[in-house]
């Protein structure tokens, strides 16, 4: 280490000499400001589009059953095709992000995802819409995890939990603008004939769920590559400007005041290795100590999140639009869900694809309340500390779970049941644990993959709470709400918030 010090919690420097400084320093020195600010918000952005995606088809689907001719169980099928793609993509994406770049690799993601997303809207039937929006997940699962990695790469140390946890809010905000989007455009009344098809409302909010893709793709390519990345790579000169450009935009000074002019170079192996190679030196350190317990827990946790977040909750506007509109007093939401599903059972009706207003409603108050909360939580979380924000929430919406079995007051459930956007304010400190846990080469890898384990409890939880739902409608409550519980009792095994992060290892 060289004499010159810097101090990265008051940026005290001598400007007599040039001074040499390892990244976690130089990012101090350029600071938190617009700059950095800035590019995260881009960045959330990528986070919104890759739930408002997924979370749209609650909406969605259910429109345009009538046009597509789908089956309940064909509807719970495509209603899990973006998680499958994320959990069969998620490690391609982690290599190349890792090998490749932060930058490119999410950009040419998005782009694709949104070409995709937006094509499928003019498919005519369930065959080729099917197909279209796969084709879209396969390309979700990149700006789904790797804004995380990128967002606590481009921030001071002292600033990163805060940050990835209002940026990690700010993505619930997704959820409220799909309910806001349905609720502005599929009571649309308007036919377009294209010959195949009639062009609806549902295909219309389609295309704009899908533009956020699109619209991210578009600012980030103005943005700069993770330095980070680039310390990983050797590029330090390119790192240099990178954090020059930080400090210049944070400071509003040029770029030639920034005090650090070398960045101490990190221990790098140039030998090129092949493919087969590379992928097994990104992701075998992960399932050995002393990453494997990390990767493991982690895993599990945003398992028990994704469940319920994009599983259970994309049943929520069916089943209060089932419940808000049926009729029962002193009944619970399972019993108003078993009456109205004998209903339709014996009954021979037409094909009905209209959502209820007040369904639109509760939605769209709900998940704004959410997207508030978790930005005035999110920006105390410095104080609170991610391992207590992890905790409390989980226990509070197992909680929650559980007593949707036991009310029945129609808008006290919908107030519990639309509470689960809220599970979101935990994404952003595990993955923030992420960041802490695993060293640059291996971070991208590390949280696609346990973005993936994550995804798989979006399948399972969609696919799990459909069958549940119509068949033991408690046991659908009792599980999710129990399974949120495990996981708050497994986050006391997360350190405190005051851990440093590990040393950074070469690449082997």
């Amino acid at each position: 280490m060289k004499s010159n010090k810097i101090n990265t919690i008051a940026e005290e420097v001598d400007a007599k000499e040039k001074y040499v400084a390892d990244l976690d320093q130089a990012l101090a020195v350029a600071g938190l400001g617009w700059y950095n600010i800035k590019y995260s918000l881009v960045l959330a952005l990528f986070l919104m589009a890759a739930i408002i995606e997924p979370v749209g088809y609650s909406f969605v689907l259910p429109a345009a059953m009538c046009d597509l001719d789908m089956t309940d169980g064909q509807r719970g099928f495509i209603a899990s095709i973006p998680y499958i793609g994320i959990v069969t993509t998620s490690f391609p994406w982690g290599y190349l992000v890792d090998t490749r770049g932060r930058k490119i690799v999410v950009i040419y993601a998005s782009l694709l995802a949104g070409l995709f997303g937006i094509a499928s809207s003019f498919m005519p039937e369930l065959i080729s819409f099917a197909t279209c929006k796969f084709l879209t997940a396969l390309c979700i699962a990149c700006p789904a995890a790797v804004p995380y990695t990128f967002i606590g790469e481009i921030l001071p140390v002292q600033s990163r939990d805060m940050i990835l946890s209002i940026v990690n809010a700010l993505q619930i905000s997704g959820t409220a603008l799909t309910s806001l989007f349905a609720w502005a455009i599929l009571p649309l009344d308007f036919r377009i004939d294209f010959g195949l098809y009639m062009f609806r409302s549902w295909r219309l909010l389609s295309i704009i769920n899908a533009s956020f893709f699109l619209i991210a793709a578009g600012l980030l390519s103005f943005g700069p590559e993770s330095p980070k990345y680039l310390v990983s790579q050797g590029k330090m000169d390119e790192a240099l400007k990178v954090l020059q450009g930080i400090y210049a935009g944070n400071k509003k000074k040029a770029p030639e005041d920034y005090p650090i002019k070398a960045l101490d170079v990190p221990p790098h192996d140039d030998t090129k290795i092949g493919f087969l190679t590379s992928l097994k030196v990104q992701s075998l350190p992960l399932i050995k100590p002393p990453y494997v317990k990390w990767f493991a827990l982690n895993g599990f946790l945003l398992f028990g999140i994704f469940s319920v977040l994009n599983g259970l909750y994309l049943w929520v506007p069916d089943v209060l639009n089932r419940v808000l509109s049926g009729a029962g007093e002193d009944m619970t939401a399972c019993d108003v869900i078993r009456a109205r599903f004998d209903q339709n059972v014996e009954e021979n009706t037409e094909c009905i694809d209209t959502i209820e207003t007040i369904t639109f409603v509760i939605s769209s108050v709900a998940n704004i309340s959410c997207a508030l909360i978790a930005v005035a939580v999110s920006s105390t979380v410095k104080f609170i500390g991610k391992k207590r924000l992890t905790i409390i929430v989980f226990f509070l919406i197992g909680t929650f779970c559980i007593l949707i079995n036991f009310i029945t007051q129609d808008m006290v459930f919908a107030v519990l049941m639309s509470s689960f956007p809220i599970l979101a304010l935990a994404v952003g400190p595990v993955n923030a644990y992420s960041v802490e846990f695993f060293p640059t080469h291996l971070r991208g890898m590390a949280v696609g993959l346990t973005m993936m384990i994550g995804r798989m409890g979006s399948i399972v939880g969609t696919n799990v709470a459909g069958l549940l739902l119509n068949a033991i409608c408690e046991m659908t409550f009792y599980l999710f709400g129990g399974l949120l519980i495990f996981c708050g009792l497994l986050a006391f095994l997360l350190p405190g918030t005051r851990r440093s992060p590990p040393i950074e290892t070469t690449r082997l």
